[in-house]
Order: structure tokens, then C-alpha cells, then sequence
């Protein structure tokens, strides 16, 4: 926004919306801009990788109950950072040690939760740290990344749009999200119909770039027509009772 819009919202002088955004800018909460100013990507970040977790858990669940099903033994998957894709990545099918599931990550909790898993062969991209996103993002995680050719790309996403697609936060998970789409034979989006009521900064894939959309069973019908119309293949998981608690094969 720029300075004078603000000093006009709130009746006060240029001055003073100009002191009150350098000691935002001081924080690390915006950035100033040539009159103005914009948020910072790390204040764009709703809450951190622990409060997120536990909302709308139902829902995530049954979601990575329906996308684990897509993965086979010996398949190699790429899987974001993001809550969601965390549920799935507990819930993988077990495999052999001759024919594991390799697992390749931005994620910190993923890496920590699969670490004594059998059957899973795990690479962790490295890079910049996000601590509030606990995820790898930046140059190194994305030249790990284009090393790689996967079976399928699991992702979720900050927002969903039914026209403009998938959305992040800032353009550096944005960035690490459409990279593991170019690297993957396919794709597969997992978002809770919450996503549907919030707002993202930059989009990284419009949703028939998608193979299979996976979401919970909280839509409305004019939703649900939305998303039909818009995606290549549409899966509905249903919340709660058929969306078993995961098994984790290490027995941690």
C-alpha cells in the first residue's frame, strides 16, 4: 500500500504512516517500498509449521488416507513442507528394503518423523532454512531438487483458487512447489476445503496442471462444481470415520 492510501484510511498525516512503517520495516514485519511499502514473505506466512498442524487435522487426515493410495514400492516422490503433506508421508504403503520408497523433502518435521522408518529411502533437499515454515527453500534446495525425476509430486498449497490455481505464501515455497512439478511424471494436490476462503501472494500452478486434486468432503456443491470444472480428476475423501489414524511401521 502506499503511503498516502494509508494516511487517508486512518485520517492521520504522511508523517506519521511514514514513522510507523520504518518501525515495521525495522521488524522485519514489511518492506518500504518508493512511497509505500508491501509484507515481508516471512509476515506473509500465516503461522508457524506447529500451529497449523493441528488445524482443520480431520480433514488432512482423510486427504493423505486418499493421496497415500497413489504411491507404490519403489516409486519416487517428491513432498513439500507443507501439514498436510507431512499426514501423508506418515501414512506411505510399506515396502521391501529391495524396493523402498525414496522420499525426497524440503520438509524439517518429514525428514524427523521418517527418519527410522523402513522401507522409505529419504534425501532432504537442504537450503535456507525457514524456521517458521521449518522448511528448506532457496537456490540449494532448488538445485538438489532438478537432480531428480519422480514418479509424482505430492503438494498442498496456502490457498486454492478455482481459476488462478495453487497459491503460496511467497514466491520462495511458491518457487520450490512448481520445481517438484517439472521434475514429477505426476502431480497431486492436497488441500483441505479451508484452502477454498483463504488468499495467496503468487501462484505456482493453475489446478488442470494437476493430476489428481485431492480434497475433504467439506465442500459445498457449487464448490465441488468449481473445482470439477477446473481440474483434470477431482478425489472427494471423506472425514472422519473412513480416514483411519496412520500406522507407523517403525512403531515410533
Amino acid at each position: 500500500m502506499s503511503v498516502t492510501e494509508l494516511a487517508e484510511r486512518f485520517d492521520v498525516t504522511d508523517e506519521t504512516i511514514r514513522r510507523d512503517l520504518a518501525k515495521l520495516a525495522n521488524g522485519g514485519q514489511l518492506v518500504r517500498t518508493h512511497g509505500g511499502a508491501v509484507l515481508s514473505e516471512s509476515a506473509q506466512v500465516d503461522a508457524p509449521f506447529a500451529v497449523r498442524q493441528g488445524a482443520n487435522s480431520d480433514a488432512k487426515r482423510a486427504i493423505a488416507h486418499a493421496a497415500a493410495e497413489l504411491v507404490r514400492p519403489g516409486d519416487v516422490v517428491a513432498i513439500d513442507a507443507s501439514t498436510t503433506a507431512l499426514e501423508l508421508a506418515i501414512r506411505l504403503p510399506p515396502a521391501p528394503a529391495t524396493n523402498p520408497i525414496t522420499v525426497i523433502s524440503n520438509g524439517v518435521g518429514l525428514i524427523q518423523r521418517l527418519a527410522d522408518r523402513p522401507g522409505l529411502r529419504l534425501i532432504s533437499t537442504g537450503g535456507e532454512l525457514d524456521r517458521t515454515g521449518a522448511c528448506f527453500v532457496g537456490s540449494i534446495a532448488e538445485a538438489t531438487l532438478s537432480q531428480f525425476a519422480c514418479s509424482h509430486a505430492l503438494l498442498s498449497c496456502r490457498a486454492l483458487d478455482p481459476r488462478r490455481g495453487a497459491g503460496e505464501a511467497g514466491p520462495s515455497h511458491a518457487a520450490i512447489k512448481r520445481l517438484m512439478l517439472s521434475i514429477s511424471e505426476q502431480s497431486h494436490l492436497l488441500a483441505d476445503s479451508s484452502k477454498l476462503q483463504e488468499k495467496a501472494v503468487c501462484f505456482f500452478a493453475p489446478l488442470d496442471r494437476f493430476t489428481t486434486v485431492v480434497v475433504d468432503d467439506g465442500l459445498d456443491e457449487g464448490r465441488r462444481g468449481e473445482l470439477e470444472r477446473s481440474t483434470a480428476r477431482l478425489l472427494i475423501a471423506p472425514r472422519p470415520s473412513a480416514a483411519p489414524a496412520a500406522t507407523d511401521p517403525s512403531g515410533a
